[in-house]
């Protein structure tokens, strides 16, 4: 009895040594051929190849960097991150994985992310990157024209200047100043407003953004905007304050952001939630989907693609009915005395140098006319800007 149970137990143990060199063995030529379909050039082949040998359990870290620069050179940048990120957790002094970590979020235009990753290098590597720790990284400017079919509206015009400053490698700071200018009539109004046919608006406008980089994935971002509104004989102070978290994942980036404001003298609460989704891995083809709560419901969606070698076509439509709205992270403020009801655009992004960027943008809205429940008119914006960055 004793003989067979040792017998049994010798058995079991040259199978076990067995499968454990298998499994070694395929170890090694996983590594082969992973390595030979990476010295050839033969991206698809080997992201296929690598992930099939990952599900049944064979995962080392250079199979994982094979793979995430086959993607990297197919141009799925998000891909190639998650598998750069893998060998990177669990190897915290792989600098070659830590680079492409930081190069994919830049080419995933994930600037403050890029830039959290800056700070977990060495020095030496800081320096042969190259980035600064503090700069002025962009210069911006726009102007809008805006036209209506109200004769009691005339043609507005918006003019922006803003600076865009690195105050660290995980600090940004936002600042714009800004001018609206419009001429309208509105008889209306209460008679507090003199000169009611003739209401001539002059706002200007500060506004400021700080953003930072929590970690690889977390930002968190604030700041305030202020409104000075004349409005003939009334002058309107309003303050827009805002605060938000934006989580960021290599396919997806969900945010959500908070507003309190004082707008021509009433309380103003607004959240915001948004989801952008980047299906290829890259910014070819993206979408932005954001809704908007303020007493009411609006809807906005965004997407946009690639044309062309530098340039990408976006197009928009915002459903629901307001007269105020913060959009863009508290940077535009609609306070309007008539209800917007529909949106709908396009815009066009060309990068005509390394450092310079154009944006054209038109936007079709209808509006329905101040203390009115019918009166609908339409209103065309045009929008040219230019971003310049060092």
């Amino acid at each position: 009895m004793y003989t067979k149970r040792l017998l049994k137990l010798i058995i079991c143990s040259l199978f076990f040594l067995q499968s454990y060199a298998q499994v070694k063995e395929s170890t090694v030529d996983v590594d082969i051929h992973s390595l030979s379909l990476y010295n050839a050039a033969q991206w698809k082949e080997l992201i296929a190849y690598g992930k099939d040998k990952i599900g049944s359990g064979i995962d080392f870290p250079l199979l994982r960097m094979r793979i995430g620069y086959a993607a990297f050179m197919l141009g799925n940048y998000s891909q190639s991150l998650i598998q750069y990120k893998k060998v990177y957790n669990a190897e915290p002094t792989n600098e070659t994985a830590l680079y492409y970590v930081y190069l994919n979020n830049l080419y995933l235009n994930n600037i403050n992310e890029a830039r959290y990753y800056v700070t977990q290098m060495s020095k030496v590597a800081q320096k042969n990157l190259g980035v600064k720790k503090k700069k002025l990284e962009s210069v911006e400017t726009e102007f809008s024209y805006k036209s209506t079919t109200s004769s009691f509206r005339n043609d507005a015009q918006y003019y922006r200047l803003g600076f865009n400053t690195q105050l660290g490698y995980r600090i940004a700071l936002q600042q714009s100043g800004a001018m609206y200018n419009q001429i309208i009539s509105e008889t209306l109004m209460p008679t507090t407003v003199t000169n009611r046919t003739n209401i001539n608006i002059q706002q200007k406008e500060y506004y400021g953004k700080l953003n930072l980089a929590l970690t690889g994935k977390i930002n968190l971002f604030g700041g305030y905007h202020y409104l000075y509104t004349p409005f003939n004989n009334l002058i309107y102070r309003n303050d827009v304050a805002f605060g938000g978290i934006k989580y960021t994942a290599p396919y997806f980036h969900i945010k959500a952001m908070a507003t309190n404001a004082t707008i021509t003298n009433k309380n103003y609460t607004q959240y915001d939630a948004s989801l952008a989704l980047y299906p290829l891995g890259n910014t070819s083809f993206y979408t932005i989907s954001k809704a908007s709560y303020n007493n009411s419901f609006i809807f906005t969606q965004v997407a946009g693609f690639k044309a062309a070698k530098n340039i990408w076509l976006e197009g928009n439509v915002t459903i629901g009915e307001y007269d105020n709205l913060i959009d863009n992270d508290g940077l535009y403020v609609y306070n309007d005395i008539d209800k917007k009801q529909f949106k709908a655009g396009g815009s066009i992004y060309a990068l005509l140098s390394k450092h310079l960027l154009l944006t054209l943008n038109y936007n079709f809205e209808q509006k329905l006319k101040y203390s009115t429940t019918n009166n609908n008119f339409y209103q065309h914006s045009t929008t040219g800007g230019l971003q310049w960055k060092f």
